[in-house]
């Protein structure tokens, strides 16, 4: 029994109209205060006596005598019966939960699977007319009718109570579980019950719990109904809903071992003093990473999912198209074909052996960085000349669209005008399009002006987020020429050359290159310069140094099979970008005064692929044609 403190006796008084008036039909037809209650009426009934001996050993005696309004399903069992209910209320009342304590009455399954699969708040008679969906005490749904209880026909009914009505049954009500239940059910798919009951919080739900009396100013309930809540099911789906539909593909025990396995590697955090929940982040993170992806609502799938099917973490945007969504899941390869489903009462359970969910296609996907969010860029200081010790940005960051076209006239040499016979320039007209790419914006990287000295170089660093250790990445830069926006300067398409450094940030703090031009020194470690081994000849200069030809759109690789020590992935805001990439022009004085190149950057988008073996990465290239489709990217 559970105690709960009454704000005032006078209120708690009165508790029982309270139920009445809310759980009875009315009228208070079918009971009658000068009746039998119904624990008496099982009493009273010999064919009964094995269900009574079920209902006193596991204490629903008291409820059934309690003063609340009930209705009754009876049921007539036999002995073998009562005794197996017996044995499974015994069992359950020694396990522990995930905290080591011992399992509450409110989840033994003698209770929640037979004697509130019999009980219905409030009470209903039936009439030649009745059929009605019933919510059972447990939340199932079943069919009454004057006739019988979901297919279990009456031996008697409308037997009146002073505490509500009693029907008699033939034999019980088959108890049928819900995704949840039935989780829990199959041992070889339990680590993932396991997981998700580390998230069930239950409050007393005052209204349904049953008063038996008051003591001291208390309320004593007989029995106290709890409410199931849990974020987890928020976040993925409600398969403990009787009033909902879903599909849910659970890892059996040995696959759910082999993916913790590998993503708890994926989730290596930076230990430092931002991560004090390190360890504990790690492991949750993982388990995450099984357990999402593999649930589906039922009601929004199209075509009854013959096409494809969509979990509960697709977003009909352009920037998630092709993710979290599984072509032909019955054909062969899909990841239902040749799995037989468990029907359960909300939905159907799939068992998953072989690691049907790719992880490319739910959270380890491309990603692409912009540069337009402040967040995502930090500029590299110089000191102030004219004040000592005062440290400015040494470029100035502005952001520029895309037009959709351009006409473009290039000077192919002379021709003697016939009518002046002057020599004019000849030109060739072009119109360049940009339909590479679907984000229509870009930042302008350029020197700043400092205490009358114009810098030379343009030197930002740039932050990846949300990346995974012991995965090799892949990055690659958009960029665009000058002539990409209106009015722009033709003594500016220009080529430009850039050199990138790498780093990451380190557990060891202050080992880096401490200095103070560097937005944080010492949380990253030593930059490691990046050679153009993996790029084309003509987005390159020599082994160190990229090239953007401004003559176009310039995809170019910059990292090839980088391995990341480090994660950033779901750290909660204890850290920002792990690893780092620093941009920094190449153009000297005199390149720059004789309009050989430029030093304005003129960045896109940053783009970053994870695959799970360096071979995989270093066979992969991607295309320029492939950036017409920037719906696979997200930041």
């Amino acid at each position: 029994m559970l105690t709960v403190l009454a704000a005032l006796p006078a209120l708690a008084l009165s508790c029982t109209d309270a139920w009445d008036d809310h759980y009875g039909d009315g009228t208070g037809a079918g009971t009658n205060v000068d009746a039998p209650t119904l624990l008496e009426h099982v009493q009273a009934d010999a064919e009964l006596s094995q269900f009574l001996r079920v209902v006193k050993h596991v204490g629903y005696d008291a409820v059934l005598a309690s003063p609340q309004s009930f209705t009754l399903w009876a049921p007539v069992i036999t002995e073998k019966q009562a005794d197996s209910i017996i044995a499974v209320y015994e069992a359950q009342k020694l396990l522990v939960d995930n905290n080591g304590n011992l399992r509450k009455d409110k989840d033994n399954y003698a209770i929640t699977q037979f004697i509130q699969n019999h009980i219905a708040l409030a009470g209903r008679s039936a009439s030649s007319l009745t059929k009605d969906s019933v919510r059972m005490w447990n939340g199932k749904y079943m069919v009454m009718t004057d006739k019988d209880l979901d297919g279990v026909p009456y031996l008697d009914k409308n037997i009146v109570a002073s505490n509500g009505i009693m029907y008699k049954l033939r034999e019980k009500e088959t108890f049928f579980p819900n995704l949840r239940e039935v989780l829990e059910l199959q041992e070889r798919m339990d680590s993932a019950s396991h997981f998700f009951k580390m998230f069930d919080e239950y409050t007393l739900d005052e209204q349904q719990s049953v008063m038996q009396d008051i003591v001291d100013g208390e309320i004593v309930y007989a029995d106290s109904v709890m409410t199931l809540s849990n974020s987890l099911y928020h976040a993925l789906g409600y398969i403990q809903r009787e009033d909902s539909a879903y599909i849910y593909l659970a890892p059996s025990n040995e696959e759910w071992k082999r993916e913790y396995d590998k993503y708890y590697t994926w989730f290596n955090y930076v230990n430092d003093s931002r991560m004090a929940n390190r360890d504990s982040l790690i492991q949750l993170n993982a388990r995450f990473a099984i357990a999402r992806g593999r649930f589906f609502n039922i009601n929004t799938q199209k075509n009854e999912y013959k096409d494809s099917i969509t979990n509960t973490y697709y977003v009909r945007s352009k920037d998630y198209y092709g993710l979290n969504r599984f072509l032909k899941p019955k054909d062969e390869k899909g990841i239902l074909y040749g799995l037989t489903p468990v029907k359960c009462s909300n939905g159907y359970l799939y068992e998953d052996a072989e690691g049907r969910i790719p992880d490319s296609l739910t959270f380890n996907y491309k990603r692409y960085l912009s540069p337009l969010s402040r967040s995502n860029w930090k500029a590299r200081l110089i000191q102030n000349k004219s004040l000592t010790d005062t440290y400015s940005p040494q470029v100035t960051v502005t952001t520029r669209n895309i037009v959709e076209s351009v006409t473009l006239k290039t000077q192919t040499g002379t021709e003697v005008d016939p009518e002046s016979g002057e020599e004019v320039p000849t030109y060739d007209v072009q119109v360049v399009k940009f339909p590479e790419l679907k984000d229509k914006q870009y930042v302008e990287v350029e020197p700043a002006t400092y205490s009358g000295t114009t810098n030379t170089t343009s030197n930002i660093y740039y932050y990846l987020r949300n990346t995974f250790s012991n995965l090799y990445y892949n990055v690659y830069v958009v960029m665009v020429p000058e002539f990409a926006r209106e009015n722009y300067d033709a003594t500016k398409v220009l080529p430009v050359p850039f050199r990138v450094s790498f780093s990451e940030r380190t557990e060891n703090t202050g080992k880096g290159i401490v200095s103070r031009e560097d937005p944080e020194s010492g949380e990253f470690s030593r930059e490691v310069n990046l050679t153009t081994d993996n790029t084309d000849d003509a987005h390159k200069t020599n082994a160190s140094t990229f090239l953007a030809t401004g003559t176009g759109v310039d995809l170019i690789c910059i990292d090839k099979a980088r391995k990341f020590n480090f994660a950033s992935y779901n750290a909660f805001a204890s850290l920002d970008g792990t690893q780092r990439y620093r941009f920094y022009s190449q153009a000297n004085a005199t390149q720059l005064r004789n309009n050989v190149y430029s030093n304005i950057l003129r960045i896109n988008r940053i783009i970053y692929i994870p695959f799970e073996t360096e071979e995989e990465a270093k066979a992969f290239d991607l295309q320029l044609s492939d950036l017409s489709n920037l719906k696979e990217y997200k930041q």
